[in-house]
C-alpha cells in the first residue's frame, strides 16, 4: 500500500530529466504544472485511523530526519506543507489533517521478499527511511555496492540513498515482518519549487559536535 499526501497519478510521474532528454517521447503525460492527488491508500477511513495511530512513529522519524540529513528535512517539511495548503492539490481531503510527516510518501510493506533493486522516484543524494516492525526475529538487510550486511530486527531503522545502492531482504524467520519505506519524491519536489539536498557528508556532522 502506498500513502502520499500528494503526488502525480500514474503514468505521469515523468522525471524532468526525462522530460530535458526525450521531450517528444513523453509529451502528453505530464506537466510540473499539473495537479497533485491525495494517494487512495491515503484516502480511506481505515488509514485515517492508521495515521492517528503511528503518530509517535512520525514524529520519531522526522527528528532522525533532521539529525542525519537536515537539507532533506528542510525541503520535505516546505513540501509537505505546501501540499496541506492546498494550493497545488486536485481536492482535499480529511486525512491531510493525520499527516504528521515530512516525507513525501511511505509504502507499507508485509510479509513480502524484495529482490535486488534501486528505487528512482528520489533524487540521487536523497535517503529513503525504511523502518522495520512485526514480530519476526532475524532478517538482513543486504546492500551488495557497499559490501554490507545490515541486522534488520523489529525497531531497526535506516537510512539508504536507495536509487544509489542497491538493496533487497531476501528472508527473516520468527514471525510476521512489516516495512515503512518513507520516500520522497524528486518529481513531487520539483513542482513544488523545492531544491535538492547536496550529498551529506561527515564535515555535516563534525560540525553538529563541535557546536555542541
Amino acid at each position: 500500500m502506498d500513502f502520499s499526501p500528494g503526488w502525480f497519478q500514474r503514468l505521469h510521474d515523468v522525471s524532468s530529466c526525462l522530460e530535458q532528454c526525450w521531450p517528444k517521447l513523453i509529451l502528453g503525460l505530464k506537466k510540473l504544472t499539473d495537479r497533485l492527488y491525495v494517494s487512495t491508500d491515503l484516502r480511506s477511513e481505515a488509514a485515517g485511523d492508521f495515521l492517528r495511530s503511528t503518530y509517535s512513529l512520525s514524529v520519531l522519524c522526522n527528528a532522525m530526519t533532521a539529525l542525519v540529513a537536515s537539507q532533506q528535512y528542510d525541503s520535505g517539511q516546505a513540501a509537505i506543507q505546501k501540499i496541506k495548503d492546498g494550493k497545488e492539490l486536485d481536492s482535499l481531503h480529511p486525512n491531510l489533517g493525520y499527516w504528521h510527516s515530512i516525507w513525501s510518501g511511505f509504502s507499507l510493506i508485509v510479509n513480502r521478499m524484495t529482490v535486488f533493486h534501486r528505487d528512482p522516484g528520489a533524487s540521487a543524494p536523497c535517503f529513503d527511511l525504511l523502518i522495520s516492525g512485526g514480530t519476526h526475529s532475524d532478517c538482513k538487510l543486504e546492500l551488495p555496492d557497499i559490501g554490507a550486511t545490515l541486522s534488520y530486527a523489529p525497531g531497526t531503522g535506516v537510512f539508504v540513498t536507495s536509487r544509489v545502492l542497491c538493496h533487497r531482504v531476501k528472508s527473516w524467520s520468527g514471525g510476521e515482518r512489516i516495512c515503512l519505506a518513507h520516500f520522497m519524491k524528486d518529481i513531487v519536489h520539483d513542482r513544488l519549487g523545492q531544491p535538492r539536498p547536496e550529498w551529506t557528508n561527515i564535515d555535516d556532522f563534525l560540525e553538529i559536535a563541535f557546536v555542541a
